[in-house]
């Protein structure tokens, strides 16, 4: 999911000149390794940085020491996820997947997805844990699904981030990698089924990145909903602001991001790895339940308002992650997911 992210911020004086202090102290092979391991850490923070978000493509943060995390995660079968892919390079193209089914099994310190989805999305995935309902892809792995830009056929993607989330009642996996010269991001949602019991998974390792404010540009988008056929939408693509002001991260992005989405912003913990939404926000949807029929009148509202809105941010490598959902009337086909992604090119 090849999207251009692009951080505004400004470095410390304290942090630039013990850096400098160190430097000083170096010999000639040290002094090489310590500016590149700099440079590395420092060139998401730096403005119109083209470099990572995290500083790793790996899914780790170059200047963190590993920390534990305890990971509570139903492990089983999901059915009746939704799926959706875009591609932005060599065209910008979104396509709605098959419904299928991802099954999460626990694989040494760390849990493997599956996919299911006939014809459309195949292989597994394996993500190490960084936080209590969040885990990081582990790059460069590869698994077959379906894009628009290859003719609907399904392609080898090549993997090099990814986050998998519980939020409220649902599990988002999506992933940003590439399939030869196409950009590729792939969005899945699904209901965590009744009767699962949460397994509790156990490592340590650096974190995957780390909050930051900024413009993130060149995002894309895909909701979905329980109405009469589930299925995901691709939005379009756009940018998207975090701001940081009285201990919180407010996100607003571009009306071409989400179509259909009227948020006015979410607010965020000011968490430095992994952001919960802050209670109390609502969002108003476009036709909650899809286009009306062709021919007589649409039995369900033009408008719904989302409540109890529910979601979680996060860095993982060189992409941003964001997941939120919320509940409108059955009437108004239930629970409505969105996830926004925004990586480098």
């Amino acid at each position: 999911m090849s999207l251009f992210c692009e951080l505004h911020t400004n470095a410390s004086g304290d942090r630039a000149a013990r850096f400098a202090d160190t430097v000083r102290r170096m010999d000639g092979a040290r002094l090489s390794c310590c500016i590149a391991a700099a440079c590395l850490a420092c060139g998401a923070r730096t403005p119109l940085s083209p470099g990572p978000l995290g500083g790793s493509d790996s899914g780790a943060s170059s200047d963190a020491s590993p920390v534990a995390v305890t990971l509570s995660i139903p492990l089983g079968t999901y059915e009746g996820c939704t799926s959706a892919t875009v591609t932005t390079r060599p065209n910008f193209v979104g396509s709605t997947g098959r419904d299928g089914s991802i099954t999460l099994r626990r694989e040494g310190d760390g849990v493997a997805a599956a996919f299911a989805f006939p014809s459309y999305a195949s292989g597994s995935v394996t993500f190490v844990p960084t936080a209590g309902d969040s885990a990081a892809l582990r790059a460069s792995q590869r698994f077959d699904v379906q894009t628009a830009n290859a003719g609907f056929r399904v392609v080898t993607v090549t993997a090099t981030s990814g986050a998998l989330s519980i939020v409220g009642e649902t599990l988002f996996l999506s992933t940003h990698g590439s399939a030869g010269s196409d950009d590729v991001r792939t969005f899945f949602h699904c209901r965590v089924p009744a009767g699962l019991q949460p397994t509790s998974i156990v490592t340590s390792a650096p974190p995957p990145g780390r909050l930051s404010d900024g413009v993130y540009r060149s995002c894309t988008a895909a909701s979905s909903t329980d109405g009469p056929v589930r299925a995901g939408v691709t939005g379009g693509i756009g940018s998207l602001t975090v701001t940081r002001s009285a201990g919180a991260l407010r996100l607003t992005w571009t009306d071409s991001l989400t179509p259909g989405w009227d948020c006015g912003g979410l607010d965020f913990g000011d968490a430095p790895v992994t952001a919960a939404l802050t209670p109390g926000r609502e969002c108003v949807i476009q036709r909650p339940c899809g286009p009306p029929p062709s021919l007589g009148p649409s039995p369900f509202p033009d408008t719904a308002t989302l409540t109890n809105m529910r979601g979680s941010m996060r860095v993982n490598g060189n992409a941003l992650f964001v997941d939120v959902l919320g509940d409108a009337t059955a009437q108004a086909c239930g629970t409505h997911d969105l996830s926004i992604l925004c990586s480098n090119p």
